[in-house]
């Protein structure tokens, strides 16, 4: 079963104010997606590397929360995002059923 992307747009907001509306706003969205499916990727916008850290936390205790679904996420590695890369790292956590709980940079 092909799973389905969620896409948490946080561009532009500060550290702090990104974790609120992702929480706030995306989190229930998220919880009821997973309702739906057994495999959930969140799809990010950039941010640099220590902002990566709460979101780490999110992915990871969604995939517990919500085991044996899947729950990994995928945000660009670059501002610029490489959207062919982006793409294929989706379908990688996709379909590989061994892969949960992870927040992958790709490009």
């Amino acid at each position: 079963m092909r799973g389905l992307v969620y896409t948490a747009d946080l561009s532009g907001a500060e550290p702090l104010s990104a974790a609120a509306r992702f929480h706030d706003y995306h989190l229930p969205h998220i919880e009821n997606a997973l309702n739906t499916t057994d495999v959930l990727t969140i799809r990010f916008s950039h941010a640099e590397e220590k902002p990566h850290r709460w979101r780490v936390e999110a992915i990871a205790a969604l995939a517990r929360r919500h085991a044996p679904r899947r729950v990994n996420g995928v945000a660009p590695a670059e501002e610029l995002a490489d959207e062919e890369a982006i793409a294929a790292t989706i379908a990688f956590v996709d379909g590989n059923e061994g892969i949960t709980g992870q927040l992958i940079l790709a490009g």
